[in-house]
């Protein structure tokens, strides 16, 4: 295969999964790390890709790769991070909790947490936690998304009205270099919005591949949060963002410092 016809082909590839690690695409094309990084850095120049550390994706803004694909996707990574993800949260909280196979790995990393108090519009996410003992789980109804197991709309925004929650548990679309939340689908940001503005804390777990990406639609900043959850050491441009502001990050399967124990809370309505 001709250089021009395996960066042909990466693109493809891409295109079809949303992200490739560099093992992988070493692995599919038989050739060394270094003749990928030379295609990926030529096809990033061009605009056709976006690098990652440690692998590639595409520079979509509209539209995220396969939800049925993404289930495939850093699952170990994404197990290891709902494992920190329910090592930070206390028993007895009440939690929102967002769509997505990120956010699907933590409610099935829940099971050792006791007394949770789940509010969330992913049904996958409902179904996984209903069957956990010791644990309430309220589902916002409103338009259903079969894309993803959802919901939105106006329904599922008057609802999280109804709440305030100790926690949010979310990932994003992507985080771009100036550190902006964004998400693909507006309906979906309104509803995740509403969650962080009535959440006492806000944990976000996103893996490496999100750092880079543009989605359109402007979720927050990741300044806000209160801790981030990811499988890598951070770009180095998202450290400096970071400095000064009280944001934790967690690495993998970590655990939270005790000094930053807090007291559970109970759900309040309104």
């Amino acid at each position: 295969m001709t250089s021009a016809a395996r960066r042909e082909r990466i693109v493809q590839l891409l295109r079809r999964r949303g992200y490739m690690a560099m093992d992988d695409l070493v692995a599919h094309f038989e050739v060394t790390p270094q003749t990928l990084r030379g295609d990926l850095n030529r096809l990033a120049d061009e605009g056709r890709l976006i690098r990652h550390h440690g692998g590639a994706s595409m520079p979509s803004s509209v539209a995220n790769s396969a939800y049925s694909l993404r289930h495939g996707e850093f699952a170990r990574e994404k197990a290891q991070m709902a494992q920190a993800a329910a090592a930070w949260l206390d028993d007895r909280s009440s939690v929102f909790m967002t769509p997505g196979t990120t956010m699907l790995a933590v409610a099935q990393a829940l099971h050792v947490r006791r007394g949770l108090k789940v509010i969330t519009n992913h049904l996958e996410a409902a179904l996984a936690l209903a069957a956990l003992p010791d644990t309430e789980v309220i589902v916002l109804g409103g338009r259903l998304h079969p894309h993803n197991s959802s919901c939105s709309g106006t329904g599922t925004l008057a609802a999280v009205e109804g709440y305030r929650a100790d926690v949010m548990l979310f990932s994003v679309g992507g985080i771009d270099a100036e550190g902006s939340l964004l998400e693909y689908h507006e309906s979906e940001a309104d509803v995740a919005r509403r969650m962080l503005q009535r959440a006492r804390q806000r944990v976000l777990v996103v893996d490496h591949s999100k750092f880079g990406r543009s989605p359109a639609v402007r979720l927050g900043s990741l300044t806000e949060v209160s801790a981030l959850v990811t499988d890598q050491p951070l770009p180095p441009g998202i450290q400096r963002l970071l400095r000064g502001h009280a944001v934790e990050v967690l690495e993998g399967a970590g655990t939270r410092p005790s000094v930053h124990r807090r007291r559970p809370g109970n759900l309040q309505p309104g």
